[in-house]
């Protein structure tokens, strides 16, 4: 049975040829919800003005904020309804060294919300030397939960620019692989493998137990540019970006890549007529979801403030799998819907799809659910 919903997954766009391909995904409007993650239970995550939200069977809900602050953002959600994210509020921040503490009043924390406990800050950890009152105003950003419950995130730019990986569990938050700039903790499988990206020059990169291992990029790198890891699935595939460089053109470009768990690295290329691409995600089943564009931005607006975050592709939003390559999903919903979608922010076991588009020329979230389901 396992085979073949494998066999399924991996051959979904294999139905009808031609214009049948514009049908096999079915489209559900998720309103004004700016989706962020989803889970195999078909929970939805994301942000509405400012708030957290969750949707689930065509119910929202807000997950509300902390005690003091004024936003909340919901990042992902694990299949125990877990959710994690970045909010403001009453806070506090241990000393590296442990044993001495301060207490913050506004401060940018990673949060996780349950049904049972609600909203709760998990507080961020500063350096020794650093636990003055200034370290109030240090942002730490929740990026990713697993099924186990720990978070990882990363962090603004502590003093002199660095920047760190944040791992919490159970109560308890290390910081790791610090950089001057560049550095971002994306995604966790089950088993702790933590992926993102370690500067100074900024490689894709994963942890495993705090230990760093530089998975490199496509040829060109080290001259022209980087790389970043922004998912990883359960079997150790990982999905990301490296830059690499056109000679003809004499500049270079980013291009969505897949790492395995060897370490070899895919090129996945570009949707036809764009320069740059980025993968997000990636499900049990290799299915990659990511961005096609010709632009490029590390703008991230979290609770109405903009910051530097990991690189993003603006563009079309794509599907892509070892059977098919590289597809553009608004080729796969139904033509002259209205919609045109693009991002696509999280996939799960299934194949379903959480985004952004506009519908009629406004702005809607939206959740696309295979035509086999």
């Amino acid at each position: 049975m396992f085979r073949k919903l494998y066999a399924v997954l991996l051959g979904w766009v294999v139905l009808i040829p031609g214009a049948a391909l514009a049908q096999q995904y079915t489209l559900v409007d998720l309103g004004s919800l700016s989706p962020t993650g989803i889970n195999s239970w078909t929970q939805v995550v994301g942000n509405d003005n400012h708030l957290a939200f969750m949707w689930s069977f065509g119910h929202s809900r807000r997950l509300g904020t902390l005690a003091g602050g004024t936003f909340s953002w919901a990042a992902a959600i694990n299949d125990f309804g877990v959710v994690t994210g970045t909010a403001d509020g009453r806070g506090q921040i241990v000393s590296r060294s442990g044993g001495s503490t301060i207490e913050c009043n506004d401060l940018i924390q990673p949060f996780i919300w349950t049904e049972q406990t609600q909203m709760r800050g998990l507080g961020t950890v500063g350096p020794a030397s650093d636990i003055g009152g200034t370290g109030c105003s240090y942002p730490f950003y929740g990026a990713a939960i697993n099924n186990r419950g720990q978070v990882v995130g990363y962090t603004g730019f502590l003093p002199d620019d660095y920047q760190w990986v944040f791992l919490w569990t159970n109560g308890s938050m290390s910081i790791f692989g610090s950089s001057f700039s560049n550095t971002y903790g994306n995604g966790i499988s089950t088993s702790g493998e933590i992926v993102g990206e370690n500067g100074p020059e900024g490689y894709a990169t994963y942890w495993k137990d705090g230990v760093a291992t530089e998975l490199g990029g496509l040829p060109g790198l080290s001259e022209f540019g980087g790389s970043a890891a922004n998912g990883v699935n359960d079997l150790g595939r990982i999905v990301g970006w490296s830059a690499l460089y056109d000679e003809s053109a004499a500049t270079s470009y980013i291009h969505a890549v897949t790492w395995t768990p060897s370490g070899a690295i895919s090129d996945l290329g570009t949707l036809s007529g764009d320069t740059d691409s980025s993968a997000s995600k990636i499900n049990l089943f290799g299915l990659v979801i990511g961005s096609s564009g010709n632009t490029v931005t590390d703008s991230t607006v979290i609770g109405g403030q903009t910051s530097v975050g990991p690189l993003e592709v603006i563009g079309r939003p794509f599907i892509w799998s070892e059977a098919t390559g590289m597809l553009d999903l608004n080729k796969l919903i139904r033509p002259h819907s209205g919609w045109v979608l693009n991002t696509a922010t999280d996939i799960n076991l299934w194949g379903q799809i959480v985004g952004e588009g506009t519908r009629n020329g406004e702005s809607r979230g939206f959740l696309l659910t295979p035509t086999f389901f």
